[in-house]
C-alpha cells in the first residue's frame, strides 16, 4: 500500500511540476533559513556553558554610571581576593591585561627573530578551576605559580616554534627571558575568554589603585549575589567615593550577551538579537508551512476529478487523507534534504556575516530537532490540504461542480496579511538601519580620521617624553610622515583616565571628567577644531606637566562642552583660567578650547573631554598618530615596523588607519543591518509565494466570472485590477498593523544612540508601496494569464 502511495505521489509531482517545485523551493528556503538562525541562536546561548561550575561563577564589574561613565569589567585583583573572607565566596580567580598594562613583556625574541605574544594575559594558578583548559604539555598550575613562566596556546606554539613540544624552551625579552612550562589547546569560539598566551604575574597587595584584572568569583550554592555585591561596594568604596561607585556581579553564563564595555576581551552578542533569531526561526517555518497549504489548496481543483473517481471506486476518506499526507511528508523530506544542502553551501558566508564559527552536526540533538520539525511541518502543513481535498463530494465533482465556497479563506488571507506586515516592517527597519549607519559614519567626530595612521600599544617611556624620543625622531624622519602626535587614549575605544574638576569659580563639578594625556601640537595632529586660545606648543614649556611641592601644574585644552559646564557661555573667557582637581592636587591652566570630540562608540561617546599636555596617570601604553601621505602608505608601514623593531624592540605592532578603526566600531551594527536586509528579501520572497498560492486559488475559483466579463467587453487591465483589488486591500490592512509596531520597535532601537536619525515618512511610504507593487505584479501575472484565455474554453460546458 505504501508503495502505491509513493508511486501515486511521484506521478502527481510529475503532472504538477510547477506546484511541486514551488512547494519544495518554499519549504527548503524556509527550513534552511530557520536552521541557520537556530544554529546561531543555539551557539549564542552556549557561551561558557563548558566552564566548571559555570552557573555559580560571576565576574566583578565597577559601576561608574552615577559619575557619568559606564560599567567597566576590570578590577583590582588584590582587592577582589579579599572577598574569600566571606563564607559566600568559595574561590577568586584573576586574569590580568598585561598586554595593555605592561605588567609583563609582550615583545620577545627567539633565535634572533622578533615576535609579539598575542593576547597575553596574566593568570592566577587556579585557572583550571574556572576555565575548562585542555593542557597538551607541561603543567599549567606550575607555570602560573613560577616567576618568569609562560604558557602558550597550541597555535602560538606552532607560530613561534613550529611545534607543541616546547616545554623548557626560552624566549628572550628586554628584562630577561620567559621559560615555556605549559602548552594548552586553543580556546573554543563559544567563550568570552580570548587569551592566546598566559604569563605569571605577581600581584602587589599594597597597590590598590591599579585596575587591570578581570576578577571572577565562584559563589556558594545558596549565596545572594546582589546582597554580596552591596556588601563589597560598602567595603571597597568609602569616603568621597561612597555611594558613587558600586560593585556588580555579572553571571558568567550571561557575559556574552549582556557585557557591552569597550574593555571586553572580545566583542559579545546581544540578547535581543538571540530573541529575534529564535522568533525568526519559528516564523520562517510557519510561513513556509502556510505557503505550502495555500499552494496545495490552490491546486486542489486539478485533482478533484481524481478524488471523485477514487471515491466512486470505493476509496475511503482515511485512505485519501493518508495518500495526501504521504505526498506532504515526501515533499517535506525532499525539502529537508535540499535545505541541508543549502545550509552547507551558505554556512561559510553566514559565518563570515555573523562572525562566528558555526558547524551543523546532524547526528546530534540539533539534527534530531531538525528531523522532528520537518516531520511536524510535513504532517501539520499537509493535514489541512489532505482533509480539504479528500472531502470533495464524488457526485458534485464528477458533475463539474468544483466550487468550495469560502472555506478557510480567512486563514489564508490572515497569513498573507501577516507576511505582508512582516515584509513592510523589515523594509522600514532595513532602510532606517542603513540611514543610521550612514549618519554615524558621517558624524563630526571632532577629530580627523583621514590620513591618520595609528601605532597602538607603545610603551609610555618610548614616546611620552617632553623632548622627542629616539623613536619619535625615527618615525617623523620617514618619507611621507608629516607629523607624529602622542596620546594615551584609544580614540575609537574609550577614555582611560578621569579627574574630578573644580571650576575656576570654586564650584565643584559634582562628577568626573574624562581626560586624555597628550604631547605637543595635539590640535594640529588630530585635526581638532580650535575655537579659542591656542594649541600645546614647545614654545610654552609650562604646557608640559610638572610636579612641584606636591602639586601638578599642566596646560589643558578643553572641549566646548566642558567650558559650558564650567559656566562660560562665551567659551573664550575660560582661556587662561585654572581648573583644579583638589583630590589629586592637579592645577590645569586652560590654554585652548576646541569643538566637542567624540571618543569611543557612537552609542555612548564622551564629548566632555580635557586634553592634558604631558600628563600620564597610570597608563603604561600610548598611541602615536602619524599624519601621512596615503600614496606612500605601504612603504610607510614597512618603515614603521622596522623602526619599532630596531629602536625599541617592539615586534608585530598594531598599525591601522584611524578611519579603519572607527569603521570597525560600527561593524557590529553593519552585521545587524546585513542580516535584516537578507531576511527582508527572504520575507518579501515568501510573501510573493504566499500571494501566488492564494492568487492561484482565487483565479481558478473566478475563471468563469473572468470569461463572462471578457465576453461582455472587459479589458485585460480591468480584469487584472479586479482580481488584484482584494489583495491590495489585504496590503492596506498589513500597513495598519505594521506601521505602529515598526515605529515603536525601530524607535526603541534608535534610542540606544546618542546621535540618531529621525524616522522618516518617506521610508514608511516606500515600504508600503514596494509591497503593494510586488503584490500587484504577482497577482496581475496570474490574472493576465486567466484574462488571456479564450472564454469559449472556459464556458464550453455551460
Amino acid at each position: 500500500m505504501f508503495i502505491s502511495y509513493f508511486i501515486t505521489a511521484l506521478r502527481s509531482f510529475k503532472q504538477q511540476k510547477q506546484h511541486f517545485i514551488l512547494n519544495v523551493l518554499g519549504l527548503s528556503i524556509g527550513l534552511a533559513s530557520a536552521i541557520l538562525v537556530a544554529l546561531f541562536a543555539q551557539n549564542e546561548l552556549s557561551y561558557d556553558s563548558q566552564q566548571p561550575h559555570a552557573e555559580r561563577v560571576y565576574r566583578v564589574g565597577q559601576d561608574f554610571s552615577k559619575l557619568g561613565l559606564f560599567v567597566i569589567p576590570i578590577f583590582n585583583y588584590s582587592q577582589g581576593a579579599k572577598a574569600v573572607e566571606y563564607s559566600q565566596v568559595e574561590e577568586v580567580f584573576g586574569l590580568t591585561m598585561v598586554s595593555m598594562t605592561r605588567e609583563a613583556m609582550v615583545d620577545v625574541q627567539y633565535r634572533d627573530q622578533g615576535f609579539k605574544l598575542s593576547d597575553l594575559y596574566g593568570a592566577t594558578p587556579n585557572i583550571e578551576n574556572f576555565i575548562n583548559m585542555n593542557t597538551l604539555a607541561g603543567d599549567l598550575k606550575n607555570a602560573m605559580s613560577t616567576p618568569g613562566s609562560l604558557a602558550l596556546s597550541e597555535s602560538e606554539a606552532l607560530r613561534i616554534f613550529g611545534s607543541v613540544n616546547v616545554i623548557g624552551n626560552t624566549l628572550q625579552h628586554e628584562q630577561g627571558q620567559y621559560t615555556v612550562r605549559a602548552v594548552f589547546a586553543d580556546l573554543p569560539s563559544n567563550t568570552h575568554f580570548a587569551f592566546k598566551n598566559l604569563v605569571y604575574v605577581k600581584h602587589d597587595p599594597s597597590n590598590l589603585m591599579m585596575n587591570s584584572s578581570y576578577v571572577y568569583m565562584r559563589l556558594a550554592p545558596q549565596a545572594d549575589p546582589i546582597a554580596l555585591a552591596d556588601t563589597l561596594s560598602k567595603q571597597y568604596f568609602n569616603g568621597q567615593m561612597a555611594g558613587q561607585i558600586a560593585i556588580e556581579f555579572h553571571p558568567l553564563l550571561d557575559l556574552h550577551l549582556i557585557a557591552k564595555s569597550p574593555f571586553e576581551m572580545k566583542a559579545g552578542g546581544a540578547k535581543q538579537v538571540v530573541m529575534i533569531c529564535a522568533g525568526l526561526s519559528v516564523l520562517l517555518i510557519l510561513i513556509a508551512g502556510f505557503n505550502f497549504i495555500n499552494m496545495t489548496v490552490a491546486q486542489s481543483t486539478r485533482r478533484a476529478k481524481e478524488v471523485g473517481v477514487r471515491k466512486a471506486l470505493g476509496a475511503s476518506k482515511g485512505q485519501l487523507v493518508t495518500q495526501f499526507l504521504a505526498e506532504s511528508m515526501l515533499v517535506a523530506l525532499l525539502s529537508m534534504i535540499t535545505a541541508c544542502v543549502l545550509v552547507e553551501l551558505l554556512l561559510p558566508s553566514f559565518n563570515q556575516l555573523v562572525d562566528r564559527e558555526l558547524v551543523v552536526i546532524y547526528f546530534s540533538a540539533f539534527g534530531l530537532g531538525i528531523m522532528s520539525v520537518v516531520i511536524a511541518v510535513g504532517i501539520l502543513a499537509g493535514l489541512y490540504p489532505a482533509l480539504f481535498i479528500s472531502s470533495f463530494s464524488a457526485k458534485r465533482v464528477l458533475s463539474g461542480d468544483l466550487q468550495r465556497g469560502s472555506t478557510a479563506t480567512w486563514v489564508r488571507k490572515s497569513l498573507l496579511t501577516l507576511q505582508a506586515s512582516l515584509a513592510i516592517g523589515l523594509i522600514i527597519a532595513s532602510i532606517t538601519l542603513l540611514n543610521q549607519l550612514s549618519h554615524l559614519q558621517s558624524l563630526p567626530l571632532g577629530y580627523q580620521t583621514q590620513q591618520r595612521l595609528v601605532v597602538s600599544e607603545l610603551p609610555v617611556q618610548s614616546v611620552f617624553t617632553q623632548q622627542p624620543s629616539a623613536l619619535i625622531n625615527r618615525l617623523t624622519a620617514i618619507d611621507g610622515v608629516e607629523q607624529a602626535t602622542i596620546i594615551d587614549t584609544r580614540l575609537t575605544v574609550s577614555i582611560n583616565n578621569t579627574l574630578q574638576p573644580t571650576w575656576p569659580n570654586g564650584e565643584s563639578s559634582g562628577g568626573i571628567t574624562p581626560v586624555i594625556g597628550s604631547g605637543f601640537d595635539v590640535v594640529k595632529g588630530l585635526g581638532l577644531t580650535l575655537i579659542a586660545g591656542r594649541d600645546f606648543s614647545r614654545e610654552f614649556s609650562s604646557d608640559w606637566a610638572t610636579r612641584a611641592n606636591g602639586v601638578t601644574t599642566v596646560g589643558t585644552i578643553i572641549t566646548e562642552t566642558v567650558a559650558k559646564q564650567a559656566g562660560y557661555s562665551n567659551v573664550a573667557d575660560i582661556v587662561g583660567q585654572t581648573i583644579k582637581d583638589t583630590g589629586r592636587n592637579v592645577d590645569m591652566r586652560v590654554v585652548g578650547v576646541v569643538k566637542d570630540v567624540k571618543i569611543g562608540n557612537a552609542q555612548d561617546a564622551n564629548s566632555n573631554i580635557m586634553f592634558l599636555c604631558g600628563f600620564n596617570y597610570l597608563a603604561p601604553v600610548s598611541e602615536v598618530i602619524l599624519t601621512v601621505n596615503l600614496h606612500k602608505l605601504p612603504a610607510i608601514k614597512q618603515e614603521v615596523i622596522a623602526a619599532l623593531a630596531e629602536v625599541s624592540n617592539i615586534y608585530e605592532p598594531k598599525i591601522n588607519l584611524l578611519a579603519e578603526n572607527y569603521k570597525a566600531v560600527l561593524k557590529a551594527d553593519e552585521r545587524v543591518s546585513f542580516v535584516v536586509l537578507i531576511f527582508t528579501g527572504l520575507a518579501v520572497f515568501l510573501t510573493c509565494l504566499g500571494t501566488f498560492g492564494l492568487a492561484s486559488f482565487a483565479t481558478i475559483r473566478r475563471q468563469k466570472e473572468v470569461a463572462v466579463r471578457k465576453v461582455l467587453g472587459a479589458s485585460r487591465i480591468s480584469i487584472m485590477n479586479l482580481l488584484a483589488k482584494e489583495f491590495l486591500i489585504l496590503v492596506l490592512v498589513s500597513v495598519a498593523i505594521a506601521y505602529p509596531l515598526t515605529y515603536w520597535l525601530v524607535g526603541d532601537w534608535l534610542a540606544n544612540f546618542n546621535e540618531r536619525v529621525d524616522q522618516a515618512l518617506w521610508v514608511y511610504l516606500i515600504a508600503a508601496l514596494s509591497v503593494a507593487v510586488i503584490t500587484w505584479l504577482t497577482v496581475a501575472s496570474l490574472a493576465f494569464k486567466a484574462a488571456s484565455t479564450r472564454p469559449s474554453l472556459t464556458l464550453r460546458y455551460e
